[in-house]
């Protein structure tokens, strides 16, 4: 009974002693570790980088297991133009053994970043693309990835990759994929592909049918290759499917039919995008210039009047008025148009000012 009790005093006092131990160094070693970090991360809320930079680097030496505190290191130096420093912290944890899936997917995000500032695009679009393998739904490897792709005009594989950016987004439209049908197109319309280029630039057209830059660039294919009827339908097209943009392929259709010797048919042109643009300036401009060119400085005048009435800023449609009215020798009309712009002038002076006035003081 006696040694009973004995051994039973024994391992309480041996509990005791080693609960004291236990609280007296190894949990205030743990503690002082993460209350370390916790402060690192406190002054990295409040922007003071320096100083968490020092608690980090002290809380590595004494906790070299803390990955995030070495994350964190990185981060900071990167963020302080030294790039090169922090792919060495980076690099370092990649020869852990140990890494959890999580911390491995930590990593890459750093070192993708560390090469993007050092401008090693390629590896990073390496480091990217095993993010991605280890967690394919992550949105922020995929648009690191497209800037790169985009940057180094890999436009194929931007292509793909902003599918997926898209299926991540649960975004069903496909207008942003025409970018890169457009850029790999207009890449082979530079290099004289025109045939392979026309297939790309009509399949961002399939993907954005208001996509400007795709039309312009197959009529100019078309005309290129001396197929002018081709390039004006086409531009055409344009007119019809978005008349708000249609001035921008108002001089190609010009020169075009001038070639063709239907010239003629650039007023149909311009009031149809009148009809749908009615104080489309470059429309107006440009059936002012036939209408001269054809003896006619009534009806051209009539148009550029129609222009400043509008937009009475517009000064190369003053300039293009008033020798108008010279070779007429109206200076009547002259006289009459200065003081109209004058009064508008004025009258918008005055608009600003009252404006100003009735604005409240910051």
């Amino acid at each position: 009974m006696f040694d009973y009790v004995l051994i039973l005093l024994v391992l309480i006092f041996g509990s005791i002693s080693f609960y004291y131990f236990y609280d007296r160094f190894f949990m205030k070693t743990l503690k002082k570790d993460t209350s370390l970090y916790v402060e690192a991360l406190k002054e990295l809320l409040d922007g003071r980088e320096e100083a968490a930079f020092s608690k980090l680097r002290q809380e590595v030496m004494e906790n070299p297991n803390n990955i995030d505190a070495y994350l964190r290191l990185g981060q900071i130096l990167r963020n302080n133009n030294k790039p090169e420093r922090a792919l060495q912290v980076h690099k370092d944890l990649t020869l852990r053994s140990d890494l959890a899936r999580q911390e491995k997917i930590e990593i890459l995000h750093q070192l993708a970043s560390d090469y993007v500032a050092l401008n090693e695009f390629k590896t990073a679009a390496e480091a990217l693309e095993e993010l991605i393998s280890l967690d394919p739904q992550n949105h922020w490897a995929y648009t690191q990835l497209l800037k790169i792709q985009e940057k180094t005009r890999r436009w194929d594989d931007a292509y793909e990759t902003a599918v997926h950016i898209l299926k991540l987004e649960s975004n069903k439209s496909k207008k942003p994929l025409a970018l890169y049908k457009f850029y790999k197109g207009e890449e082979l319309f530079k290099k004289r592909d025109y045939h392979k280029a026309r297939i790309l630039l009509k399949e961002a057209i399939g993907l954005d049918p208001t996509f400007v830059p795709a039309y312009l660039v197959v009529g100019d294919s078309y005309y290129e290759e001396k197929r002018v009827e081709d390039a004006v339908n086409f531009w055409n097209k344009l007119v019809s499917i978005v008349p708000d943009q249609a001035h921008q392929v108002i001089e190609r259709l010009k020169k075009a039919l001038f070639e063709l010797g239907r010239f003629g048919n650039i007023i149909e042109i311009c009031s149809n995008i009148l009809d749908n643009s009615p104080k489309n300036i470059e429309a107006r401009r440009t059936l002012a210039e036939f209408y001269e060119k054809k003896g006619d400085p009534d009806q051209a005048c009539e148009y550029l009047e129609q222009i400043i009435e509008d937009f009475p800023d517009d000064y190369p449609t003053i300039i293009e008025l008033t020798r108008i009215y010279l070779d007429k020798g109206d200076r009547k009309k002259i006289d009459e148009l200065f003081r109209t712009l004058e009064r508008r002038r004025e009258k918008h002076k005055e608009t600003i000012t009252d404006k100003s006035v009735k604005s409240p003081s910051v």
